[in-house]
């Protein structure tokens, strides 16, 4: 059986309604109890206070029929009589407040023996006159003897009396000690269970926020209690879907950015077969009768070729800015590495940039998405072309780091970056650049997609002599490709 709204479906508001209700139920239980203990205790002090009198009467009386029997004062007899009588009455006002079956049994043992004291002294003696027995008589010892009784019921009763006194006392202090132990023994463990579970929540979703900030978005599993934490959660993982699909918007517009910038260079590129085409068609138009058939062949061989150099042009052109959902599979880094310089050669060459390619053979294969990994190196060639200005000189460097991971560096010659800025270079919307120049999501979503691919990325920059931003991708453990 579940408690409601403590392991049941319900809101933290509610889990922490019901124990502060629970609390004050508790708080509340307590003070009547030791309330009642207390009324309780009171009850049997009075009661011991009347059994006392009743005992010390007892013990009056006694007295004073020793005092009758020695005739050592004739007030005795009336004195004895009275205390009879607070005898009587004590034991009429005491019978009510006898509580519990013992005492009750005790009690009448005492009325028993005080009727029969009582009716053996009256026999004995009447008014102020007692028979004249000699000591060893009959009624001398008979009445000795039902005294000596009384006296010990009425002992009996105080011991009882007093037993259960000293038992309630006890009884409230181990309520005392006891049930509020047990009573914050378990507020604490209900508060810590619940503390735990909302903490724990929120160590995913602290846990899962780093992970989306760094690029890597996990959804976290949410329980079946609908609070607040919950919501929370569910809310963040639509966020993150969310945040998913502008990431490849936001992709798409930087690859979109990225042929803007090495616009020229391609334009160049292209326009050269286009001049070529041109050249060779006035040529071929002009002396074509002059011609034989093998030099025809050969002008039009070259209009073919520079066509086809026009076409690979343009459709890696095409290849790389369309949108293409994510796709990972066995890929060659230099393969990447090579279709991304093609991209961006021509525009280097115009800036007077020099590109060095240190790209190690027969690399092993890495698991990855081919247009995602092409925008990462793209990015930081650009952002290094950018550095640099002109007259510099990039190297792309790539070669197995050890038995799990290819490294893969971009090194620039240019002015470097500042220590304080190298912190927060990766994050988002941060940039160095000047206002219109920059959004500060280049390198951020260059973070996020290695991230995403299981690596990592390093950078180290040195004032004045230049920048290395490094690549580490995870070798891809399945067969190779070998096609």
């Amino acid at each position: 059986m579940k408690i409601p709204c403590l392991f049941n479906a319900c809101t933290i508001r509610q889990r922490l309604i019901l124990i502060n209700s629970m609390t004050i139920l508790f708080i509340f239980t307590l003070i009547s109890v030791y309330t009642f203990q207390l009324i309780a205790v009171e009850n049997n002090l009075m009661t011991m206070e009347k059994v006392d009198d009743l005992f010390n009467s007892i013990l009056g009386l006694r007295r004073y029929e020793k005092n009758i029997m020695l005739k050592l004062d004739e007030d005795n007899v009336a004195k004895a009589g009275k205390s009879i009588d607070t005898i009587g009455s004590y034991l009429i006002s005491l019978e009510p407040d006898i509580e519990t079956a013992e005492g009750r049994r005790l009690f009448s043992d005492l009325e028993y023996d005080f009727k029969k004291y009582k009716a053996t002294f009256n026999h004995w003696c009447s008014g102020t006159k007692c028979l004249k027995q000699s000591p060893g008589s009959v009624d001398f010892r008979l009445i000795r003897q039902q005294g000596q009784r009384l006296v010990e019921s009425a002992a009996k009763l105080a011991r009882l009396n007093r037993m259960t006194i000293s038992k309630r006392f006890k009884t409230i202090l181990f309520w005392l000690t006891f049930l509020p132990a047990i009573i914050f023994s378990v507020g604490v463990l209900l508060f810590f269970s619940q503390v735990k579970n909302i903490l724990d929540r929120l160590g995913s979703l602290k846990k899962a926020t780093k992970s989306l900030a760094a690029g890597e978005f996990k959804p976290i599993p949410t329980t079946g209690s609908p609070d607040e934490i919950t919501r929370l959660i569910q809310n963040f993982n639509q966020m993150g879907v969310a945040l998913e699909e502008k990431q490849e918007q936001l992709i798409q517009s930087k690859k979109m950015a990225s042929i803007g910038t090495f616009s020229s260079g391609i334009a160049h590129e292209i326009n050269n077969p286009l001049n070529n085409i041109s050249l060779s068609t006035d040529t071929l138009l002009e002396e074509i009768d002059d011609m034989d058939m093998d030099e025809r062949k050969e002008i039009l061989n070259d209009i073919m070729a520079q066509t086809e150099r026009a076409s690979k042009i343009v459709r890696n052109l095409l290849d790389f800015s369309r949108a293409q959902s994510s796709e990972m599979q066995a890929l060659y880094i230099d393969y990447i590495l090579h279709g991304t310089i093609n991209l961006i050669a021509n525009e280097l060459q115009i800036h007077q940039i020099k590109l060095v390619k240190d790209i190690a053979d027969r690399m092993p294969q890495i698991n990855g998405d081919l247009q995602q990994l092409q925008q990462v190196f793209l990015n930081l060639i650009i952002n290094a072309e950018q550095a640099i200005g002109d007259n510099g000189k990039i190297i792309v460097k790539s070669a197995p780091f050890d038995e799990n991971y290819i490294r893969t560096d971009i090194i620039d010659n240019g002015p470097g970056i500042v220590q304080e800025n190298l912190e927060q270079i990766f994050d988002p919307f941060f940039t160095t650049k000047e206002a219109g120049k920059g959004t500060g999501l280049g390198l951020a979503i260059v973070y996020g997609i290695v991230k995403k691919h299981g690596g990592y990325i390093e950078v180290a920059s040195t004032l004045g002599k230049g920048t290395t931003f490094s690549v580490y991708l995870p070798i891809y453990q399945g067969e190779e490709d070998t096609n």
